[in-house]
């Protein structure tokens, strides 16, 4: 963690996180959310709410949908995890394209290898942290995606008619086929069925919530 070695390197990591990759919004507003009594869901955490969430709830696991990088952000989150004895796990996810099937594939795995409780977060807590959060619901808490899918809603800031709206079309699509083939599983789907360039072909987002989440909100 080569940025937090000096105290100007601290400084600028917290800048950093500060002001470019918005903790000072995060910190009037966590959408932090528990989704079982195991496992819960959030924006980036500070190393303020990592402590807490220690503390409080006893957390094991960050299950992070984030680069390891050289980030402030990321350099504090590493820090803050290793102090209070928390495996952090990054598993990189876009929220504005269709997920691949071996990172779904890889999540599931994570999920159920991790040891809980577990938060999981990406940088707002709303598209990325929403779509992992309906695996928890499908793969760990075994409930169907079509309940499972509330986790993906405009209650945690998720815009469904920008790009991140792929991540709904991508469940919708399997809703879809399931209605016709209800032998078939969510994970039989995926591996077998699930067609990401033709959903990328005829995926069409409004130009207005695009400006919105990729100018205003910056989503990854």
């Amino acid at each position: 963690m080569e940025k937090l070695q000096t105290k100007w390197g601290r400084f600028k990591a917290h800048i950093e996180a500060w002001l470019v990759d918005h903790e000072i919004l995060r910190f009037f507003y966590r959408n932090f959310h528990r989704l079982s009594e195991n496992a819960f869901r959030s924006n980036h955490p500070s190393p303020a709410f990592i402590k807490k969430l220690k503390q409080k709830y006893g957390i094991s696991t960050i299950i992070s949908l984030r680069r390891a990088d050289n980030t402030g952000q990321y350099q504090l989150e590493k820090e803050a995890c290793d102090r209070h004895g928390i495996t952090l796990i990054n598993h990189p996810m876009s929220s504005r394209s269709f997920p691949d099937v071996d990172r779904i594939l890889q999540a599931k795995k994570i999920l159920e290898t991790a040891e809980y409780p577990i938060l999981i977060h990406c940088k707002s807590g709303a598209d990325r942290a929403g779509m992992m959060s309906v695996f928890y619901k499908h793969f760990i808490l075994e409930q169907p995606i079509s309940e499972a899918l509330s986790e993906l809603s405009m209650k945690y800031g998720h815009f469904r008619w920008a790009d991140t709206g792929k991540l709904d079309v991508f469940f919708d699509t399997f809703l879809a086929f399931e209605k016709e083939n209800p032998d078939t599983t969510f994970i039989e789907w995926v591996e077998n069925h699930y067609d990401k360039p033709k959903l990328n072909q005829e995926f069409h987002a409004a130009g207005w919530a695009n400006i919105v989440v990729n100018r205003i909100l910056k989503r990854e």
